[in-house]
């Protein structure tokens, strides 16, 4: 809970906060406060704040509206932090309220990491709406389940991997869960269904730590899986560049004021990254004839294996759809003879051989997977998200 007032208490008087993640070496943390500027560290065991030792104070004129700094991936894959503004956090979490008509007498239970913008923002909507917050440590499927009944939730947000977790607990939503948000990596169809056939209200939404959480969300709770890739409506004042249709879809740009200031860097000057305020994300897609976003998948999915374009997404969703089959990653090596060679590293009843069967019979030559492993569950992040590290050293002991 001290990472959630400090944010608050920071904002209040133009400090800006940069959380990471508890373990991290010192090596790392001083790297992180090279990087951004930072002129002060938190040290938790004496409760106290020490001088970095690393930068000088930036003038307070070029830098007073920051609240929030936060690590991520980056649209380009590449460790980045992202500066955010007093007005992103406040615009996007009016936005999210509005959308999820979460007020003063709802409750949102938090399992997200506070060191990642889906926990994050959690806060600011809390804080701005007068409502109830329940805070995990971390997400445990049953401690979860249990708790949205106890408390009486009215709203969680999960990323897929955590609701497929939630669904095999047997537990059913309760009477007062009004919205399950689910975003920070596709929503499968096979997930979406099961969950709708266990009567769990998906909102699916869409956006990243740049565009401080969400730019897009369903308006009210899914009643059927939907079309693939489809988001719902933009939220108030996002734009999404008029090149993004749905006729050639190209890799989405976006403006609006949940978006970030910038990439921070020493001297936190602003605008790293955008192109007179758009951002560039690496994913595909655009607006269709209802107004609705649809995503349909990234810029790098695309691969060419032995002269065949081969979409990761297409064969992700194919293997998803075989029963017996839990959960998966399709990992994509490099290969001298053909371009690159796949693997799948999943979780479920079904063993590897019939699974390899299954694919010689359903996919293309070159969309089949090369090998397999069988594991008893993904590895994930403590954000929820997969690890794909940790997926594709697991798939490289599936063998050549």
């Amino acid at each position: 809970m001290e990472t959630a007032l400090m944010s608050l208490a920071l904002m209040r008087f133009g400090a800006a906060l940069l959380p990471y993640r508890t373990g991290l070496d010192s090596i790392d943390v001083l790297g992180l406060a090279a990087a951004t500027g930072a002129e002060w560290l938190w040290c938790r065991e004496s409760a106290a704040l020490i001088a970095s030792g690393i930068a000088s104070p930036c003038p307070r004129s070029s830098d007073s509206a920051l609240a929030l700094l936060v690590k991520t991936s980056g649209s380009s894959g590449g460790p980045k932090v992202v500066m955010l503004a007093r007005e992103n956090l406040l615009a996007s979490a009016a936005a999210v309220n509005q959308r999820l008509g979460f007020g003063t007498g709802d409750v949102w239970l938090c399992c997200l990491r506070l060191s990642h913008i889906g926990g994050l923002a959690i806060i600011h909507r809390w804080a701005l709406a007068g409502a109830t917050l329940i805070l995990h440590e971390g997400f445990d499927a049953r401690v979860v389940a249990r708790d949205l009944r106890r408390h009486a939730v009215t709203h969680i947000s999960l990323v897929p991997p955590m609701l497929g977790r939630l669904l095999d607990t047997g537990a059913a939503p309760p009477p007062s869960l009004r919205v399950v948000l689910v975003g920070g990596q596709a929503l499968s169809p096979v997930l979406a269904e099961r969950a709708l056939d266990a009567g769990w209200p998906l909102f699916p939404t869409y956006g990243m730590t740049e565009t401080t959480s969400q730019i897009a969300t369903a308006a009210h709770a899914l009643e059927r899986v939907p079309a693939d890739g489809r988001v719902g409506p933009l939220l108030p004042g996002v734009e999404i560049d008029p090149r993004n249709g749905l006729d050639t879809p190209s890799r989405l740009r976006v403006r609006g004021p949940m978006v970030m200031v910038g990439y921070a860097n020493p001297a936190r000057v602003p605008g790293q990254g955008l192109d007179d305020g758009w951002f560039e994300t690496s994913d595909l897609g655009g607006i269709d004839m209802a107004g609705e976003l649809m995503v349909v998948g990234r810029a790098d999915d695309v691969l060419v294996i032995g002269g065949n374009n081969i979409s990761l997404t297409r064969v992700d969703g194919l293997l998803r759809s075989v029963p017996g089959v839990s959960d998966l990653a399709v990992v994509a090596l490099d290969d001298a003879v053909w371009g690159h060679r796949l693997l799948v590293v999943y979780s479920g009843d079904l063993d590897e051989q019939t699974l390899k069967r299954w694919c010689d019979d359903s996919l293309a030559g070159a969309e089949r997977p090369r090998a397999f492993r069988r594991v008893t569950a993904l590895p994930l992040l403590d954000s929820g998200k997969y690890d794909r590290i940790g997926i594709r050293a697991l798939a490289l002991e599936a063998g050549p």
